[in-house]
Formats: C-alpha cells, structure tokens, sequence
C-alpha cells in the first residue's frame, strides 16, 4: 500500500488576489455632467486588455481603455464621445479618490459641483509612491471632472457610492436646497445590493427632507403681501410625500426611530392627526429599551400627546367656528298672510285625501302595482292615480286662483309655494301636513304635480372585469 501524502492548504491574503483580479464595479461622482456619476459594472467584455464597465443605470455610458497614437488610456464616454479621461498605460482604471468615508467638509465641497480629482499615491511594500494619472475632462463645457473608485463586489461599490451621495444630500439639506436633496437621496434607492436597513434609513433621510421642504414653503417670504403671502400648496403636497417615504422606511425596518419621527412630524404639519398618533407610537415602539434611551423615548410620547392635545383644539375650535357661523347666519322673515295661506290650503288638502271617495279607488288602483308590471302600465296606473289625486284638489286650487284642472304648471307652482314655506323653519305643521298627504298618496311630493322624468345611462360601452375574471364591455344595462 502506498501512503497518500497529506494535502497541504497554503493561506493566501485577499488584498493579493483583489489586487490581482479586475475590479467588478467602479464609482464614478463629482463629475460636472452629473449624468456619468453612478454606478459602473464590468460587463465582462474586454477592449485591450481591460474589462469594459457600463452605467447601471444610463447604459450609454461606458469606462473602458483606449488606445490612441499607439498610447493607452482610460475614457469615461457616452455615444461613443469622449468625456473624462486619464492617461495611463495602467491596465488597471487609476483610482482618483477625493471624498474620504466620513469627512463632511468634502462632502460639502462635492455636492457644490467642486469635487476634484485630487491624485492618491499607489504603493507597494518596498516601492516608492508614485503618482497615479488623474481623469481630466476632455472639453471645458463638461466641467470638473470625477473622482473614481473601484471595488471588488458590487455590494461593496453600491455601500460607498451610497455614502457619497448620502453625504452630499446632508450638504444640500444644510444649504437650503431640499428639493435637491431630495432628488439626491432618490439615486441612493435605485443602487444594486443595498440592505434593507440601510434603505431605511435613506428612505429616512428623504423624509427629512421633504419635511423641510414643507416648512419652508409654509412659511411666507418677509416682505410678502396679499397673494404672495398664502401658503405654497407645495407644502401640503411635501409632507404627503415625507409620510409616504416614512411609511415605506417603517415597512423595511420597524426599528428607524427617524423616519417614524419625521413621518410624524409632517403629519402634524399638515393636521393628520390619526396618521401622526399612529407614526408617534411607531417611533415610541422602534426606540431600544432601557435609561440609555429613555429621553428619545419621552420625546416620541409627547409628540404623541401633543398631536392628540391639537386634534382636540381643532375639533373644538371647528366646532365654535359652526357654532358662531348658525348665529350670524340671517333670520329668514316669513310673511304672516303667507303662513296662512299655507296651514289654510295645506289643511284643506289633506281633508279631501281622508274621504272614502278617495280611498277606496286609490287602494284599487295601487293593488295593480306589483312585481313583473311593465313600464309602461305602471306609468299608466301612475297617471290615474295622480288624476284622482288632482279631481279631489282642483276645487281647492281654483279657489286659491291656480288652474289646475288642465294647467300642469299651475299644478306645480302651488305645490312649489307650500313647499317653500314649510322650508323656511317657521312652518313645521305645514311641513308635517305635506308627509302625511305624500303618506297618503304613496308618491313624493314632486311627482305629484306631474311624473318626474329619470335620466337613463346607457352603460354598455363601459370596460369591466366580469365574473368569470375576463375583462370586456358590460352587457346592456340601464341605470335609473
């Protein structure tokens, strides 16, 4: 039998090998044209040596090695035109790093559009520094030219550039420009690879800035008369937008204290008062337990309370308002003779309806009226009981001087007059006097005087979802 040898594992350190291996993602920001800064993935297609990376989000825009008058280089270009590029016959893409994790003073300077290509020395263990080619822009109009990081993994480049623009959104917050910010913050959520909890906290950050933005159109400009001092309505639609980031930050991570605080804050700008309670109790519920965080704790509780303390003023303060509106509100001013005449001529109506002349025919003629009936006899059995109604009232109406006997209108101008009397709030028996007639003659008081005419919609051309889950036109239906 022959011994095997035992296999033997060699370590090996990982900055070797990156160091070997091509980048699979490069950062490109502070570019002047801000549509090349993004994120850059190798494709896994080389041109001259050298792995080409598009945009992942415009892909027109490429990294790749060129080669020109026998020399190389690196381009940052789009349509095949040249924008950025280093000279280097690297075949590595140079690493021009200006942003440090975690500095915000550069931060600030890249979110003003003045990030530069500052040069990064590439060492070795026994070498000497030496300097690395920096990008430079290709014509003037394009601005500064970017800074540019690559990385082993694409969740490692999506980490990073989401640190850069999250810093350069702090700066705009902190310049004033909100909507910027917001926009910023924006691009961070449509990177690859990005954990939940760190989309929460984005989510979070937008939140804050369009709350900002709400309270700054909220409040009117000094100076500003007339007009120009209302509110913006863009503040109501800011904070509807600093919820909805809220809400959707809350979803991917019940414990961010920030965006439950921010949500909250908006909604009691804009007095949603239910939703706020409900964001509150959220950021109650997301801070840690324990005297570490007690204060932030008894911070959310009294937005709490204080959101609730507010939707109570409001809904006394609406009420006063109602209260002080029905006082000031005129007194209508009724004319004694034609209270009179209504209570007289109202009373005499209903008399006649209470005879056995009456009754009797009306009650044949409503046992017609049944299920099945068509249209067109129950407008018939209709019409015969509104002329019995009107052979009783006729010698009542003549005497009151309306020709009801042939005249419609007549017929609806004295319905109409004793209807407005009993609206006016003086008259509650003539009010009552005309439910019991319309009691009395089974049909509403409009209808009386002559058949109200109902509007027919032809729905069939309306697009549906049917029972069976098909979707197409209604059948032939008839609302009435």
């Amino acid at each position: 039998n022959k011994c095997i040898p035992a296999l033997q594992f060699h370590m090996f350190e990982f900055e070797e090998l990156e160091a070997v291996l091509p980048a699979e993602a490069h950062i490109l920001y502070g570019a002047g044209l801000a549509e090349a800064n993004g994120l850059y993935l190798n494709i896994h297609v080389e041109a001259f040596g050298a792995p080409i990376y598009r945009h992942s989000v415009s892909p027109d825009f490429l990294l790749s090695r060129e080669q020109h008058n026998g020399k190389h280089g690196w381009l940052v270009g789009c349509n095949r035109q040249p924008l950025y590029g280093a000279k280097t016959e690297a075949v590595k893409c140079p690493v021009s790093a200006s942003l440090p994790a975690g500095e915000a003073d550069t931060a600030a300077a890249a979110s003003a559009g003045a990030a530069s290509a500052a040069t990064t020395a590439a060492s070795a263990a026994g070498e000497e520094e030496a300097e690395v080619e920096k990008f430079r822009s290709v014509r003037k109009s394009l601005g500064t030219p970017p800074s540019v990081e690559g990385f082993p993994t694409v969740a490692e480049a999506a980490r990073r550039l989401a640190e850069v623009w999250c810093l350069e959104g702090d700066a705009l917050a902190d310049a004033g420009d909100f909507k910027a910010a917001a926009n910023r913050y924006k691009k961070v959520l449509g990177l690859p690879d990005l954990p939940a909890k760190r989309k929460a906290e984005v989510l979070s950050f937008r939140a804050k800035a369009h709350r900002l933005m709400a309270e700054s159109k909220k409040a009117p400009k000094e100076g500003s008369i007339g007009d120009a001092a209302l509110e913006d309505p863009l503040s109501g639609l800011a904070a509807e937008w600093a919820i909805e980031d809220a809400e959707e930050a809350l979803k991917l991570d019940a414990s961010c204290f920030l965006a439950a605080w921010e949500g909250a804050i908006a909604a009691k700008s804009i007095a949603w008062w239910s939703k706020g309670r409900h964001l509150a109790k959220q950021a109650m519920q997301a801070v840690p337990a324990g005297p570490k965080h007690r204060a932030q704790r008894e911070t959310a509780s009294t937005l709490f309370i204080l959101l609730a303390e507010e939707e109570e003023g409001e809904k006394n303060r609406k009420v006063k308002e109602m209260q002080a509106a029905k006082e000031k509100r005129p007194e209508i001013v009724v004319d004694p003779k034609e209270l009179e005449w209504a209570r007289d001529i109202a009373t005499q109506l209903n008399e006649v309806l209470k005879l056995e002349d009456f009754r009797r025919p009306h009650h044949q003629l409503w046992k017609l009226v049944g299920p099945g009936l068509h249209k067109k006899d129950a407008e018939e059995v209709f019409s015969e009981i509104r002329n019995l109604v009107w052979e009783k009232w006729n010698s009542i109406a003549w005497l009151h001087g309306y020709r009801t006997s042939w005249d419609v209108k007549a017929r609806q101008k004295m319905c109409s007059r004793l209807v407005n009397v009993a609206n006016t709030g003086k008259a509650d028996d003539v009010k009552k006097l005309i439910k019991e007639m319309e009691d009395r003659i089974c049909l509403d008081w409009p209808e009386i005087a002559e058949a109200a005419d109902k509007i027919e919609h032809d729905e069939t051309w309306a697009w549906t979802r049917h029972a069976d889950g098909t979707w197409g036109a209604w059948g032939r239906t008839t609302l009435r």
